[in-house]
């Protein structure tokens, strides 16, 4: 039964997704197959069951009237039932504008109105507004917006509202009972401080509304954010309460169980029935059968049934990998659990099957993280063990006072008081654990195999091959001509998406830090994989986002010595976000002529200078050309850097007629690494690109952009040249040192890496 179900979830993946943990998953199957023809046959039959799903599916989706719909009319009126919580997303970077957060919702439609047509329909659809909403799970609402195609493959169209929605009818029932009691417990974790009390929340209800963006992310770094998704844990933790509970009140156990059936229904509608809470509720199921049975074989067959009806009812849960990971962990405590706590039992006593637990879901799902996401923390377990005596009583006491907290609150403030030295304990091992580095790998066959087989030998207990490819990861990771960025890197182009950022190596962990790219994540990440800790000088080539949105994360515990700006304060919102993020820190506008000498700032480790190139002491007027902001992209510093010998030359966006400036100012030599102007656009100044004649071209931009960048052309002319051409969108982060050696992290099948 497991093998059915694998091969109709793999099925249904490989038709709809290529994601490159697929991969992992097909090893088994195929070993499996190859071992006997029958299996062999049935595998291919089931797989072609679980595409023939999918296809039908997707077939329905796009062929109804709502699909047709899709761009031909300038507004549509809807009305439909909402059928989830409202997401707020974060504002966002597009190019040179911060865009507003987003609230954004699922609904299933009843009656949509194009002009003067009106259709009676029943299909799924994305409800994106830039306007706060508060509905809930079962409301009836008419919205006006228009219908674009949407990316998620789950619905027919995405609904981008104009105004307000209007609440119609409201949801009545245990929605709005569920509703107020999530509201309500909300409010009452707000009285704890900081990430600690938005935390309980998120363990009890999958409420991470009030978490801090760097919280989640030490979350995500740690491998915990389990624990603020309603997991099949929360739900064995609940029934296993509930069910000791009620031994008091029932002796049967046919009545306890049909108890506990009914409350874990009502609590499913309070932490909302989305597909990765249902599968949440299967899994835990599956645990209580495989616990009542006492027996593997019928867990794994139970853990394939369940596989098999939840791609059944939503094919499209097998391109979650949310579901990978519930699956794997599932299966890694039915399989690996008993045997761990067997062989742990003389160490850990009594305690053997609790830690097996933690340890087996970890090991079952690491093959997975690291396709996923190419990172794994290797202190994982041990954060998982350490705050594992916590969870329960969190999410014991947490529920009970969710459900007290409408009637009796100060019950439930009591009851939060007590938990809130446990909440403070994971927020204390999330916080200090995201310290430590993290294993980062390119993701493809090759790591997820490698890593997948260390796992493997050191669940079995083979220690010699366990020892040689555990000792071949430690020469990978510490070998200097194998490791990122190398361990003399000179320059590095961090990969931050569609921006800039780009670092100049000062030597004890000090650096020049030249833009800081949309994301605060992303440069805080590079400047953590560099072992930057000191920024002696900031350059903030101009104000458009994707070159200084991402302040706040290359300033994360770290000093600035001082900062260079840009002669023009537009756009207005990025340069008042960007001066009241710097606070004291040394400010100075720069024009062309101004220099600083290496010797001085590297403490005599380097020589060279840093001479800025533009703008001039007055803001000058080009013709604007297409893009998004010609005069401010005009105001760019322009940086000629030379370090011990190794010339570089930053133009940061300056567009053509500033390029022919910079040219004519005499000041132009030939330079060993140009950072392409704007992206690699097609707005290029070429006698000054011959002049310099690079031996390598840079160019940061983000994979897939909108903007077309770089520009064919741009890529033709480089090449003309007989640059090498370096892309962050191809190759990832780019390290290169003084003897032109480079380093990227895409393109290196075998890289591994401490960030």
């Amino acid at each position: 039964m497991l093998a059915i179900g694998s091969s109709l979830w793999v099925g249904a993946l490989i038709t709809i997704d290529a994601q490159p943990w697929k991969y992992f998953l097909l090893l088994p199957l195929v070993f499996l197959a190859a071992t006997d023809l029958k299996i062999a046959r049935m595998f291919v039959i089931v797989l072609l069951l679980g595409a023939a799903l999918i296809l039908l599916r997707t077939f329905s989706l796009h062929h109804n009237i709502v699909h047709e719909l899709v761009g031909r009319h300038g507004s549509v009126k809807i009305i439909g039932n909402v059928q989830s919580d409202v997401v707020t997303s974060p504002a966002r970077v597009l190019g040179s504008r911060t865009l507003p957060p987003r609230f954004t919702f699922q609904l299933r439609s009843e009656l949509i109105a194009a002009g003067t047509q009106r259709y009676r329909t029943r299909v799924p659809l994305t409800i994106s507004s830039s306007t706060a909403i508060a509905f809930v799970s079962g409301d009836q609402i008419e919205c006006s917006g228009k219908l674009l195609r949407s990316r998620n493959p789950k619905v027919v169209a995405l609904v981008t509202v104009r105004g307000r929605c209007t609440l119609l009818h409201s949801a009545t029932g245990i929605w709005r009972v569920t509703q107020r009691i999530r509201a309500t417990f909300r409010r009452e974790a707000g009285d704890i401080s900081g990430d600690a009390g938005a935390l309980i929340p998120g363990m009890i209800l999958g409420d991470t509304s009030g978490q801090s963006a760097e919280f989640g992310s030490a979350m995500r770094r740690v491998g915990l954010t389990h624990l603020t998704a309603v997991s099949g844990e929360n739900f064995a933790i609940v029934s296993a309460f509930v069910l000791w509970l009620l031994q008091w009140v029932f002796k049967s156990l046919s009545a306890r169980i049909i108890v506990t059936a009914g409350l874990l229904l009502a609590f499913l509608f309070l932490v909302r029935p989305s597909p990765s809470v249902l599968r949440a509720a299967v899994m835990t199921a599956i645990l209580l059968f495989a616990r009542m049975k006492g027996r593997k074989s019928s867990a794994l067959s139970a853990l394939g049934l369940a596989v098999s009806t939840l791609i059944l009812i939503d094919p499209f849960q097998a391109q979650d990998p949310g579901f990978a990971l519930s699956v794997s962990a599932t299966a890694g405590i039915i399989l690996l659990s008993p045997k761990l706590a067997r062989s742990w039992q003389r160490f850990f006593g009594g305690a053997a099957e609790s830690i097996s637990i933690p340890v087996s879901a970890t090991l079952a799902c690491t093959p997975i993280i690291l396709a996923i996401s190419g990172q794994f923390s290797l202190v994982s377990i041990p954060a998982n063990l350490i705050v594992a005596p916590v969870v329960a009583p969190i999410t014991v006491l947490g529920l009970i006072a969710a459900l007290l907290a409408p009637v009796l609150p100060f019950l439930a403030h009591f009851l939060f008081l007590l938990i809130s030295p446990c909440s403070h304990w994971i927020t204390w091992v999330a916080t200090n654990f995201a310290k430590f580095p993290v294993l980062s790998v390119t993701a493809n066959l090759f790591t997820i195999s490698f890593l997948t087989v260390i796992v493997v030998a050191a669940a079995t207990k083979r220690w010699l091959p366990f020892g040689l490819l555990v000792t071949t990861l430690g020469i990978l990771l510490w070998s200097p001509w194998a490791s990122w960025p190398m361990a003399d890197w000179t320059f590095v182009n961090c990969n931050v998406g569609q921006g800039d950022a780009s670092v100049i190596n000062l030597g004890d962990h000090r650096a020049i830090v030249i833009d800081v790219g949309p994301d605060p994540a992303l440069i805080d990440s590079c400047l953590n994989k560099l072992g930057v800790r000191s920024i002696t000088l900031l350059v903030l080539t101009h104000f458009h986002a994707d070159h200084v949105a991402g302040l706040q994360g290359a300033l994360h515990e770290r000093d600035v010595g001082s900062v260079w700006l840009s002669n023009l304060n537009k756009p207005l919102s990025e340069s008042t976000m960007v001066k009241r993020a710097l606070g004291e820190i040394p400010q100075h506008v720069v024009h062309a002529g101004q220099e600083i000498d290496l010797h001085q700032l590297s403490n005599g480790r380097h020589r060279g200078k840093v001479s800025v190139l533009w703008p001039g002491t007055e803001i000058k007027t080009f013709a604007s050309m297409p893009g998004d902001g010609s005069a401010i992209n005009n105001s760019s510093i322009a940086l000629s850097i030379k370090i011990d010998g190794l010339r570089i030359l930053e133009g940061a966006d300056i567009e053509p007629p500033v390029q022919e400036a910079v040219l004519a100012s005499g000041k132009i030599e030939q330079v060993q690494i140009l950072k392409a102007s704007h992206h690699g656009s097609a707005y290029q100044y070429w006698p000054l690109v011959q002049r310099l004649h690079p031996q390598i071209a840079v160019i940061s931009v983000g994979a897939g952009n909108s903007y077309g960048h770089p520009a064919t052309r741009t890529l033709a002319a480089l090449s003309h040249e007989h640059a090498r051409i370096l892309r962050t969108d191809l190759d990832g982060a780019i390290a290169i040192d003084n003897s032109l050696k480079i380093r990227v992290l895409k393109r290196d099948w075998w890289r591994f890496s401490w960030g």
